[in-house]
């Protein structure tokens, strides 16, 4: 084959997840023409293939450079791992709660799924809405939950006329498969198919990812998450901004989705002139700013949900400390080992700061990270670290993305079986606990 001059473009088509690189034609092999549905004079190659080449990760050495077309099917299929290690996680939580059953006959497992803690307040709203004043409803108040999930609840009970106790059950097992593939795409498109396999596998057997069958909204919120991160790396600038309204209105600290578009689309607005990253940054905030304006006109108080928090008890802000002081009580106390949710809550810290340490590694070693993976890492552990309960804080940190995908570029393929073993026997514990503790709160101090 003669020599060719070859232009790579940026060009991307935002329906096809394809880099495109423009080849001349006129000094092409006749032999080698597009004739099979490609255009003459363009080679397609996989997105993986382009982060394989600028990501140096042991993992993707050796793939191959050659022209494809990706099909539908051939899009659907590369779903199957991530789809299967979902499938599994959620029976093995099917098991737990077997097992739960089977320990205490009287337990109702599948109540404390869809009705238990947080549940029971998203049902509530989900049923009646807000009140129109901002009172303590039975040692809480609904103004401190965002309108998302709930609004979800609704709407699958109106679209499939089940109960809504099943709707939400049917919701948690949708929502936490959507959630496990926004992240595989996210970690794709930054690491490469091998490390998103694994990052996957991480998140989904978890300790605390019981709660993805859950009615949380850790499914919801990171799919927003996912597909946010996942949006911005392809520049799909309108579909990253309403992932980002989505997630604010689902949790509190999803304004830093907010804050990813923002530092994102700021640069693209001088550097390419175009319009839609302007436009991305009109949408991002809109939800939250919604939400501050709705909660306004009906209590008189923009920041309803912070003040409606105060009604757990002696909840107030902690200035990320809740975290750094449960690992120094285990650290100096060994009757601190006792108390679960403080050993949970050091844990969580210890794993974050390991995760981060690599996430920088990563980037040393020439994995090309953007801006708003560092803004996000950041302000979502900041987000884990501000809990005020030490029993949330594991929970939080299952939303901080970036950190799976630290520890997956680093495993071994050796090291699979021993950890994911590891963490799978640890969410099952964790969910017979949680279980349990609806019947018997003071038997045990965890709670999701």
């Amino acid at each position: 084959m003669p020599k060719s001059s070859v232009v790579t473009t940026d060009y991307q088509d935002p329906d096809v997840d394809l880099n495109v690189t423009a080849v001349d034609t006129d000094a092409m092999d006749p032999a080698l023409s597009m004739s099979d549905g490609l255009e003459a004079g363009v080679i397609v190659t996989s997105t993986d293939q382009r982060w394989a080449s600028t990501n140096p990760s042991k993992e993707l050495e050796g793939t191959a450079h050659t022209p494809e077309l990706i099909t539908w099917s051939a899009r659907l299929k590369q779903f199957a791992r991530p789809t299967g290690y979902y499938v599994l996680s959620r029976l093995l939580v099917l098991f737990a709660a077997l097992a739960s059953k089977w320990l205490v006959p009287r337990l109702h497992p599948l109540k404390a799924l869809s009705s238990g803690w947080d549940g029971y307040w998203y049902t509530l709203i989900a049923q009646h809405g807000y009140p129109h004043q901002l009172f303590n409803e039975n040692h809480g108040s609904r103004w401190a939950f965002f309108p998302a999930y709930p609004a979800a609840i609704r709407a699958t009970v109106a679209t499939t006329g089940l109960s809504y106790a099943h709707a939400t059950l049917l919701l948690s097992f949708v929502l936490g498969l959507t959630s496990t593939l926004a992240i595989w795409l996210a970690v794709r498109q930054i690491f490469g198919p091998v490390v998103a396999d694994r990052s996957v596998l991480l998140y989904v057997f978890f300790p605390a990812s019981y709660v993805l069958s859950m009615a949380y909204t850790e499914g919801l919120f990171i799919t927003a998450v996912g597909a946010c991160l996942y949006a911005l790396a392809r520049r799909y600038w309108i579909t990253a901004a309403l992932f980002a309204l989505l997630g604010s209105l689902t949790r509190s600290f999803g304004v830093v989705l907010v804050a990813c578009v923002i530092v994102t689309a700021i640069p693209a607005i001088f550097k390419e002139r175009k319009l839609r990253p302007l436009v991305a940054l009109v949408i991002a905030p809109l939800g939250f700013v919604a939400w501050l304006a709705y909660s306004w006109a009906a209590v008189g108080n923009p920041l309803a949900f912070l003040s409606a928090e105060k009604l757990w008890g002696h909840s107030h802000f902690v200035w990320f400390l809740t975290p750094i002081l449960s690992l120094l009580r285990v650290s100096t106390s060994v009757q601190s080992w006792r108390h679960g949710a403080v050993v949970l809550a050091a844990v969580a810290l210890v794993i974050a700061y390991g995760g981060f340490v690599l996430l920088a590694k990563a980037r040393d070693r020439g994995v090309a990270i953007p801006l708003f993976w560092w803004v996000f890492t950041v302000g979502s552990i900041l987000g884990m670290m501000s809990s005020y309960e030490p029993v949330s804080v594991l929970r939080y940190s299952l939303a901080v993305v970036p950190l799976f995908a630290a520890y997956a570029w680093r495993m071994r393929p050796s090291w699979e079986g021993p950890v994911v073993g590891v963490l799978a026997f640890s969410q099952g514990v964790l969910a017979v606990v949680i279980f349990v503790g609806t019947l018997y709160p003071h038997s045990a101090q965890l709670w999701p």
